[in-house]
């Protein structure tokens, strides 16, 4: 009996649990989908913490303003410009040097190799501070200090680092017969070239015979000899 019943209804039962296995199969496929997609919800884009201008805050714009591992850059103060200073007269290396603000005489004096033996430093001030375009006159030992400017912009030192350059004329003359380099130096616009050149003129004419035989020597003008001439005399 079973066998017949089997017979007739086995293509429905079949039939039957196979779609009961695919309607089980999809839904629990639907199931599962929607469980994924409850879980997996999507977060939120949030925009970036900006300004409403789109301008950085202060704290990211200097971040961003300093490269990463390079401080920056702090502003230092220039250096002054240093002083010139001629120096003449009985030392190693006469000429023009520059030297820092601040410096003394003395400072002068080494730069230029330092004074001679036969300087007489007692009449300079050594602690006497420098001036831009100053000219130090360093004298021989027994002759007559340093007087009078180098040149019409620089005054010059003189004993105890006083300025000379307004000093009497009327009873300060130089004889150009037997002055030395550095005396004839103390005259106005006599510098060493110049005054080399005047010795050399008395070496080979002899001695001076005129005051107005200066004007013989290259460099020297009318302009310039009446400048000297109240400062010079033959004897």
């Amino acid at each position: 009996m079973f066998l017949e019943w089997w017979d007739r209804y086995r293509k429905i039962f079949l039939t039957a649990i196979a779609l009961l296995f695919v309607t089980s199969s999809f839904w629990l496929y639907q199931t599962r989908v929607a469980g994924h997609e409850g879980t997996d919800t999507a977060l939120p884009l949030v925009p970036p913490a900006y300004a409403s201008d789109d301008v950085l805050p202060a704290d990211e714009q200097a971040k961003e303003a300093t490269p990463v591992g390079k401080p920056a850059l702090e502003k230092t103060p220039s250096a002054p410009a240093p002083l010139y200073v001629d120096v003449k007269g009985d030392v190693k290396q006469p000429g023009l040097y520059p030297l820092d603000a601040g410096m003394r005489v003395a400072d002068a004096i080494a730069k230029a190799g330092g004074a001679n033996p036969t300087a007489d430093l007692a009449q300079i001030n050594l602690a006497a501070p420098l001036v831009d375009g100053t000219a130090i006159v360093i004298p021989v030992k027994e002759s007559s200090p340093a007087a009078g400017p180098v040149n019409l912009s620089a005054p010059a030192y003189a004993a105890n680092g006083k300025n000379t350059s307004n000093a009497s004329s009327s009873d300060q003359t130089v004889s150009l017969n037997s002055a030395t380099a550095e005396e004839l130096m103390t005259l106005p616009g006599i510098g060493e070239a110049r005054a080399k050149a005047i010795m050399q003129y008395r070496e080979e004419k002899g001695s001076f015979r005129a005051l107005e035989e200066l004007k013989s020597i290259e460099g020297i003008g009318d302009k310039l000899y009446e400048r000297i001439a109240p400062r010079i005399r033959i004897h």
